[in-house]
């Protein structure tokens, strides 16, 4: 038995969609001033940290959390720990890079303290450096002043999605064109013909447009400031 054959009729539709998949980086940076650097270590023991005021970026809500004598006990103890947190609460995660960086008295980073992490999912874990800063190499560097320091952290969002396109019409094939055709039937059959001439007493009627378009003799005769009205015989 032969199989069903199915084929596009006239009536049914050829419909296109479109969507694409849209790759990129989304980069801003948020600045951290610690202002009384000896008074943080006092009130603040290992561990222990201080949360910068959130901010946004990307569409959310992220702080930065400040630990004077580091996230971990033991060997980790002289460093300055910074982390990054992204605030709960989002539908997806976040895949970010982040850049710590030490800024020194004329607000450019530190050669030697300028860390960079891989990409991370950001969801409700958190990541930085427990190892940012030696304490001691910051208190006897000039990029601390006046008990004052800042911290740059920059972020790079890795965006990854797919997005709703609109689709472009589709090709239409245009016919040849049969204008000649059309003016042809025009003239034989004079639909629509709004003059007539007077030629040896013998009536010929015309389209008025047709000529001034063929003659600017007709078309300033026919469309000039002379014309009388709507139909007219010429001669």
């Amino acid at each position: 038995m032969a199989a069903p054959v199915s084929s596009l009729t006239a009536s049914e539709e050829c419909i296109t969609t479109r969507s694409a998949i849209v790759a990129g980086n989304l980069t801003g940076h948020h600045l951290l001033d610690i202002e009384g650097y000896s008074v943080t270590k006092e009130l603040l023991p290992c561990v222990n940290c201080m949360d910068s005021r959130r901010f946004k970026f990307g569409g959310r809500l992220w702080y930065i959390c400040y630990y004077p004598k580091s996230i971990f006990n033991g060997v980790h103890a002289d460093f300055i720990s910074i982390y990054l947190f992204l605030v709960e609460g989002i539908d997806k995660p976040v895949k970010a890079v982040v850049t710590y960086s030490l800024l020194d008295q004329a607000g450019k980073p530190v050669p030697s303290h300028i860390i960079t992490t891989g990409v991370y999912k950001y969801y409700t874990q958190y990541f930085g450096l427990h190892q940012f800063i030696k304490r001691e190499f910051l208190e006897k560097s000039d990029h601390i002043k006046n008990d004052r320091f800042t911290i740059r952290c920059d972020i790079t969002i890795k965006k990854l999605e797919a997005e709703e396109r609109t689709a472009l019409p589709a090709s239409v094939d245009v016919p040849p064109s049969d204008l000649h055709q059309h003016l042809g039937n025009l003239l034989v059959t004079k639909e629509g013909a709004d003059v007539t001439f007077q030629v040896t007493g013998e009536s010929f009627r015309a389209h008025r447009n047709i000529l001034a378009s063929r003659s600017p003799v007709f078309k300033a005769e026919l469309f000039g400031a002379m014309r009388e009205r709507a139909m007219r015989r010429l001669s």
